[in-house]
């Protein structure tokens, strides 16, 4: 079901699916996505292994608030507290929180701010590291590859005009950060492409984020203290968040795990969606 609910002081959009009596899994996006980016075959999959699932816009993407930045700031900790106040809104006591990219930086501000509402930790495709506010690449952890700080230049120097032009640099960053053991298709890239911009014209999400990822404190201590059972999912080809990152993750948190998904890039592949979700109800049972 959709719903609109207050959270931390904004109204934010959010869909639960299955049964609210099975354990709640909260799935968090990344950097500038919309919360349909967490696709309905996957929230059923889910939702068949006896899950109940919940997804939602963050702050300043789809259908939810947007935020102004430069009068009212916020970090990946603020953030964190959005995502708890859904759980207020829905009912929810505790939850295994799944985020992905920056929403596992986000997952991990709500295990260490708010470790009676996370059952457990999934952080995939993220990092524990920090963001340099002036080259807005990590700061002590590998550092994106060439192909992907060039593609953010290009968007930097000369952004998209219209709107056909932002299809296209969105399918093209797509391609990019691809791995090699993905089939890239280009037709289904467009139309999830095209759905976003349909659903929210508009939003600040992009800039925002990378502001409050750049804004928020290093974590790495706060994880060694985690009790929690945490999850690591990471494509082995990742240009954006380089490997490296997760094995730090997993060096810093007592007790994760691990799981590599070879040829897998900053992407949520459908072929290998039935290993992760193996992995996740594995990970939640």
């Amino acid at each position: 079901m959709e719903r609109m609910v207050r959270s931390n002081g904004i109204t934010l959009w959010c869909e639960d699916f299955g049964d609210p009596a099975d354990p709640a899994v909260l799935l968090v996006m990344g950097l500038g996505g919309q919360g349909t980016s967490w696709n309905e075959s996957f929230c059923s999959a889910l939702v068949e292994g006896g899950r109940y699932v919940v997804r939602f816009d963050s702050r300043d993407t789809g259908r939810s608030d947007s935020v102004d930045f430069t009068a009212s700031p916020y970090t990946m900790t603020d953030m964190a507290a959005d995502a708890v106040g859904v759980l207020d809104a829905l009912g929810i006591g505790a939850a295994h929180v799944v985020g992905a990219s920056m929403g596992g930086m986000v997952g991990q501000e709500m295990a260490i701010e708010h470790p009676a509402r996370v059952l457990s930790l999934t952080s995939w495709m993220s990092s524990p590291d920090t963001v340099d506010p002036v080259t807005m690449d990590w700061r002590t952890l590998p550092g994106r590859r060439p192909e992907v700080v060039a593609i953010a230049a290009e968007m930097a120097t000369s952004p998209p005009k219209s709107h056909a032009e932002h299809v296209d640099f969105m399918v093209r960053l797509a391609r990019t950060v691809t791995g090699s053991g993905t089939e890239f298709d280009e037709d289904a890239v467009r139309r999830l492409v095209e759905n976003d911009l349909q659903r929210a014209p508009s939003n600040n999400g992009t800039t925002n984020h990378s502001l409050a990822a750049a804004g928020s404190r290093d974590r790495r201590e706060l994880l060694r203290g985690l009790t929690l059972p945490v999850l690591v999912l990471h494509g082995t080809e990742d240009p954006i968040v380089p490997f490296e990152h997760a094995e730090e993750m997993a060096r810093l948190v007592p007790g994760a795990r691990l799981v590599p998904l070879t040829g897998v890039g900053h992407e949520m592949p459908r072929a290998r969606q039935g290993q992760i979700v193996e992995e996740i109800l594995a990970h939640t049972g």
